[in-house]
């Protein structure tokens, strides 16, 4: 087993290096394109507008999305689909959506490996996907000069551009509604205040309603967390005085549940043989245990 983790951390290590040396290029080529346009037309930018609102604004929020999504997103995504993710970016509207999906269909546990190969092989399908609209959309504008013009000129596909995130996030998030109505009503329920609030009052701040919908979230998952947490100190608490009350320590206990759910959950074959020999010995181990503890609860019981 020893082995087998310092393969995977090699492994990780490896991916983090080729991932960050692909970003730093990705940043270099972002920066480099503007500045080879401006040099070669000789055109240089409005200095004065970056102190403007327009631009200060926008960089605040991005800013924080920029330190939220990476703690967000990356035990979802995974080490590869992190690095692929956010080089292609799109991760809210796009990326997302996309694993979410994929995961729901192959079925996998979130935190294992077969989990991160299905996100990483979502995020390169939506990246190829985005690609290649982009390639016929570019294509279609060479042949069709005043497409541009066209799409702003209807009547309907306007709005239902900058609806699209909020659908997409609302199909994924209704089902997690419906099987947690409890959770759900809370946010639910300040974020609908909140709308009415700033729509009374004749605000707009357009895509900021995402950012605050997900602090919100934020702050009630953190309540749960804590809620769980608790709930978990009690249970632990009270087989502490089952155990006591029948003559048992609260070691065995735990490992009697344990051997019960081992049984009604048995994991695959390991085909390492290093972990196949520690299961072994745990399973012997917890037998023993179990064994030594029906014991002593007889000989109690007798005498």
């Amino acid at each position: 087993m020893k082995t087998k983790m310092k393969t995977l951390a090699d492994s990780n290590a490896r991916m983090h290096l080729i991932g960050r040396l692909w970003l730093a290029a990705g940043m270099v080529l972002i920066c480099t394109i503007p500045l080879w346009l401006a040099l070669y037309y000789g055109v240089e930018p409005e200095w004065e507008v970056f102190g403007s609102a327009a631009v200060i604004s926008p960089m605040i929020i991005m800013a924080l999305s920029g330190v939220a999504e990476p703690v967000i997103y990356s035990p979802m995504v995974g080490v590869n689909g992190m690095y692929l993710s956010f080089l292609t970016g799109n991760l809210s509207n796009l990326k997302i959506p996309c694993v979410v999906k994929a995961q729901e269909i192959a079925g996998t546990k979130r935190g294992t490996e077969e989990d991160e190969i299905v996100a990483t092989i979502a995020v390169a399908t939506s990246s190829l996907v985005t690609i290649l609209i982009i390639g016929v959309i570019v294509l279609c504008l060479a042949v069709i000069p005043d497409l541009t013009q066209m799409i702003d000129d209807a009547e309907y596909l306007t709005p239902a551009f900058g609806c699209v995130v909020y659908a997409l996030f609302g199909s994924l998030g209704g089902k997690y509604i419906v099987k947690n109505p409890k959770l759900a009503i809370g946010p639910i329920i300040i974020i609908i205040i909140l709308s009415v609030v700033l729509g009374i009052v004749g605000m707009d701040p357009g895509s900021a309603y995402l950012f605050v919908g997900i602090g919100i979230c934020l702050v009630f998952a953190v309540f749960q967390m804590l809620r769980e947490k608790r709930k978990l100190r009690e249970k632990e608490e009270r087989q502490r005085l089952e155990a006591i009350a029948a003559g048992m320590s609260y070691e065995k206990i735990v490992a009697i549940e344990a051997a019960q759910k081992a049984d009604e959950n048995p994991t695959p074959a390991i085909e390492d043989e290093t972990s196949d020999e520690i299961a072994e010995e745990a399973a012997e181990e917890a037998a023993e245990l179990i064994g030594t503890a029906i014991e002593e609860h007889k000989t109690s019981k007798d005498e």
